[in-house]
């Protein structure tokens, strides 16, 4: 036994002397790296072709900007945290996957202008081709999963929240799966519809890809469905509603109308898989709004933070009406960031210590009980009612 030891000693003495002699270590993490790797905190990407969907809305192709780092593996449905800076203000905003999470060579990503929007006018109107973002890695819930949503899907989707749908079918296409999909678009015009030629020609050669386009503002000579996704329109494409999981993405007024449409086909809220809801156009008109708040309310926003070491605190004023961290965004000359993703209350990565203060949340927003009983809020999607107190160190 004692001569076992001995080797063994002798081994890792070996062992040392090998590798000082080495320029670098003949081993590395292998679990670190492959963490990094398929969950990375920060991707660098670089646009390399820029196409138009739409009169509004474009696609964008990225590589890793990093030659020594590939792109993140994801799965169809998910999205990326984009960072836009400009006029002197850094945000993100997320958006969802378009390309095949089969060939990870590229992302590509739809993004719609919305004219009263921040981020999508910009990144429209000035990203080109050689400019660099930085991206989250795939974040997102939003996407199938074989032993929970069965073999039948019924996709959902308003204008351009086709395209987390379009990955899915890329990649249920791509890999031969034999699942059965229904997928019904609601769009203003023909000119709105995106990816049609892909889908018209999926359908045409999947047996078990269907497409049902409704527009509600059509042109005289379209042939197709007009109005809305009514439940009439849902129950006479798909047929039965037995054994189908539904997935839907829109704006927030379509969720409210298709979940009404839904429910009144009997369909069960387990069954049922809606894409993050998003900030609020009008937050004063959601449900459980504080009628005794004006819109117009300014409160303090005081926010404890490290810096070079030592523990620092500022104020600022901000409105009741946005939420949390974009009144912080928007202090140009404090440059603190608080690492987001989905700008929805879902991905928790801008979960925050709120010391003092009281917020309004969106009630479909789902937040931890125990973040709720220690204080702890997501700004991305809470509103001031009062003056707040956040202790970024605590975080």
């Amino acid at each position: 036994m004692m001569k076992d030891i001995k080797k063994y000693q002798n081994a890792e003495k070996a062992k040392k002397q090998r590798e000082q002699t080495l320029p670098t270590p003949w081993y590395y993490d292998g679990l670190e790296n492959l963490c990094d790797r398929l969950h990375p905190e920060k991707l660098s990407l670089r646009v390399t072709d820029i196409k138009e969907l739409s009169r509004d809305t474009k696609l964008f192709r990225f590589i890793s900007a990093n030659p020594n780092k590939l792109l993140a593996p994801f799965r169809a449905g998910q999205y990326i945290g984009v960072t836009a800076e400009f006029d002197g203000i850094r945000t993100s905003r997320p958006y969802s996957l378009v390309s095949s999470p089969n060939n990870l060579a590229y992302y590509e990503l739809g993004i719609k202008k919305k004219e009263t929007g921040f981020v999508s006018p910009y990144l429209l109107e000035n990203l080109k081709v050689g400019d660099i973002l930085e991206a989250t890695g795939p974040l997102g819930e939003f996407y199938y999963n074989p032993l929970f949503h069965g073999k039948n899907l019924v996709f959902i989707a308003g204008g351009c929240g086709i395209t987390p749908f379009i990955s899915m079918v890329r990649d249920i296409t791509e890999r031969g799966l034999l699942i059965n999909v229904w997928i019904i678009l609601g769009c203003l015009t023909e000119q709105d519809i995106l990816f049609r030629n892909e889908l018209e020609e999926i359908a045409s050669r999947r047996s078990n890809i269907n497409v049902k386009v409704i527009l509600s503002e059509p042109q005289p000579d379209w042939k197709g469905a007009c109005g809305f996704i009514t439940r009439n329109e849902i129950l006479n494409f798909i047929g039965t509603i037995e054994e189908k999981y539904f997935y839907i993405v829109g704006s927030r007024d379509m969720y409210q109308f298709i979940q009404d449409e839904l429910k009144a086909l009997n369909i069960p809220t387990h069954r049922m898989k809606y894409e993050a809801f998003g900030v609020p156009d009008d937050i004063t008109k959601v449900m459980g709004w504080p009628e005794d708040v004006d819109k117009a309310k300014k409160v303090k926003i005081t926010v404890e933070f490290m810096s070079h070491g030592q523990k620092q605190q500022i104020s600022f004023d901000g409105s009741c009406v946005e939420p949390i961290l974009n009144s912080l965004e928007r202090q140009k000359d404090l440059r603190i960031i608080i690492e987001n993703g989905c700008r929805s209350g879902q991905c928790a990565l801008c979960r925050t210590k709120m010391v003092s203060g009281k917020v309004f949340v969106p009630p479909e927003v789902t937040i931890r009980e125990i973040d709720r009983n220690y204080g702890f809020i997501h700004p991305c999607i809470s509103y001031p009612l009062t003056d707040i107190h956040l202790d970024l160190t605590l975080t």
